[in-house]
């Protein structure tokens, strides 16, 4: 067998971070173009599915996506496509039914500029919502202890198996739901993974073992409700996970305590410390570290604490950040489900673990958010504007368009007419939920999910939206930028970072291909220089390597729409924030 062929084989998985720097940037140069052709094909195949295709094709989009569509199935929703067709034709002749010759005129200067830019100008008709509330009941509900947490940490540290024991054991799930999946599990010869299956639902992640997705769920306990996430641990799906963090105000990071998968996890440059390096970089400040598995440990307090001592160590370094009273360590088995929601399981006392005094991890969640937790008035929800993180866009039926995402900022009503960014999309919300339960009005912290008419859309079509898109006032102040400064803070890096090196940028759940243009500035360095080493503080410019431009804005103006992440070959090389941007021209 070829040598170059031997490191891809039916018996490997396929790994980002192994590419030669020629192979990723040939991905990435082919990736949005067969993710778009795959998009009214089926939009549920996974992107390392694609990769891998691409891959093993040697990024030949032809045979790759004939590969694919052979081994999944046509489904009738369509996906998001990742680049936008704006159709100024149809936006004249619907201008024409209803404009003005005055408005005419003004529209021809606008068409010049969708055509120059890519994005649309529409001016839309502002509606109001469909029932007259009472707002400041809303709030006093909306004002309830809610909190939305992402669980990360390394693969097979335990956490959908955590979730999973959490939903159970607060009666969100029953017992028949239990014994059924402990039936499947054991059919497949996974009988320890039935808890992990309440959240890993697709046939690829229970074969595999391992979770792809996001996957959100909430529940309730006597004093507060919970919006949580499981995101994946693979290193593969970093992008899915960093989408996960963006949704969420705290994160619950997981470690394995058993000898050896501890510091596989941790020392030996498992997911670990880059999860918790992106759960700092994209603004988390409170994290609750599980130390699970503990009772595979005899509930050993010293391996407890020296686990404890390793992680605060890094955690507090110069290079993550966090500081130590943010930090809360507690020991847990999410598998017997001994202190999580808790102390003892079916009556049954836990001897070993006398010498822990705190509290599970549920009551200590409970309490992080009573101490974080602010009173907000609806003057300042009222002044702030909307801002909706799409997460996940689909086609229902023909007619009929949902999006689900999280109310970063401000309120949203059904009947409101909204804009979507960048495609300039007006639409007005038909309906909106929360955490399933229709609303009639949508705050900030919540995750929703929205229903419009596909036929107010420009193309009558979802394949422009994408995942990362936002969902904001009509008059927002949001900026859509091909190129901005930002303030950047390089992590470990294998080899320098030059100006002019693409690697993906992601700002809260979108990603897109990037490079930086210009070194404006580099921290304690006189000499100017075309390239960053590790752990350097810099000033840059950077440019996206696309068409479609990317809503932002400043991070002293909006600190969610401002930081940005920067990826490589599947490394996380940067993190930073956004200090001024340069609009579309």
């Amino acid at each position: 067998m070829n040598d170059d062929y031997s490191d891809y084989s039916d018996n490997e998985e396929f790994h980002e971070d192994a590419l030669h720097n020629e192979e990723y940037d040939a991905l990435y140069a082919v990736l949005p173009e067969a993710k778009k052709a795959l998009s009214s094909y089926n939009p549920n195949i996974p992107e390392i599915e694609i990769k891998e295709a691409l891959y093993y094709h040697y990024f030949e989009i032809k045979p790759a996506l004939e590969d694919l569509r052979a081994k999944f199935p046509k489904k009738k929703a369509k996906a998001k496509a990742k680049f936008n067709r704006p159709s100024p034709d149809d936006f004249v002749l619907e201008a024409q039914k209803q404009a003005f010759e005055k408005d005419m005129k003004m529209l021809s200067i606008d068409d010049a500029v969708e055509k120059k830019s890519g994005i649309s100008t529409s001016r839309a008709i502002e509606t109001k919502p469909f029932v007259k509330i009472d707002l400041n009941k809303e709030l006093a509900e909306y004002v309830q202890p809610h909190m939305c947490f992402v669980v990360i940490g390394h693969v097979d540290a335990g956490k959908s198996t955590l979730m999973g024991r959490i939903l159970y054991d607060t009666g969100t799930v029953d017992g028949k739901t239990i014994n059924k999946l402990v039936r499947e599990a054991e059919k497949s010869g996974k009988g320890s993974f039935a808890l992990a299956w309440l959240l890993d639902q697709t046939a690829e992640e229970r074969l595999r073992g391992i979770t792809i997705d996001i996957c959100s769920t909430s529940f309730k306990t006597e004093k507060m409700s919970f919006t949580a996430i499981d995101a994946p641990g693979h290193k593969d799906f970093i992008p899915q996970m960093i989408s996960g963090v963006s949704q969420a105000n705290i994160a619950v990071l997981v470690v394995d305590s058993i000898k050896g998968k501890f510091e596989a996890g941790f020392v030996m440059d498992g997911q670990t410390k880059e999860h918790t390096l992106l759960a700092k970089s994209l603004g988390l400040e409170q994290v609750c570290i599980a130390i699970n598995k503990l009772d595979k440990e005899e509930w050993s307090q010293s391996r407890y604490e020296d686990i404890k001592a390793q992680l605060t160590l890094f955690f507090t370094s110069s290079e993550v950040g966090f500081s130590e009273q943010n930090l809360h360590f507690i020991p847990i088995s999410g598998l017997t489900g001994v202190n999580v929601v808790m102390r003892d399981v079916c009556g049954k006392s836990t001897p070993e673990l006398a010498w822990y005094k705190g509290p599970t991890l549920i009551e200590l969640l409970e309490h992080i958010n009573a101490q974080e937790g602010t009173t907000t008035t609806l003057g300042e929800l009222l002044a702030e504007e909307c801002n909706i993180f799409a997460n996940e866009i689909a086609e229902i039926l023909p007619s009929e368009l949902h999006v689900q995402g999280k109310v970063s900022l401000g309120v949203v009503q059904a009947g409101e007419t909204v804009r979507i960014h960048p495609t300039g999309d007006c639409l007005q919300v038909q309906s909106l939920s929360v955490h399933g339960k229709s609303e009639p009005v949508a705050v900030r912290g919540q995750n929703i999910q929205l229903k419009f008419k596909t036929n107010q859309l420009k193309n009558k079509s979802i394949d422009d939206l994408a995942v990362g898109d936002l969902i904001l006032n009509l008059e927002s102040s949001v900026r859509l930028v091909r190129s901005f400064e930002a303030c950047i803070t390089t992590f470990h890096m294998n080899k320098p970072l030059l100006v002019g090196t693409p690697f993906v940028l992601f700002r809260n759940n979108a990603s897109v291909s990037a490079r930086i243009s210009k070194i404006i500035l580099i921290k304690d360095s006189k000499r100017k220089k075309m390239h960053l080493v590790s752990n350097q503080r810099a000033v840059v410019e950077i440019e996206i390597n696309q068409d479609r431009p990317l809503p932002v804005s400043e991070f002293s103006k909006n600190k969610a729409l401002g930081r940005i992440v920067l990826r490589k070959e599947g490394v996380t090389i940067a993190a930073g924030t956004i200090k001024s941007v340069n609009d579309v021209n």
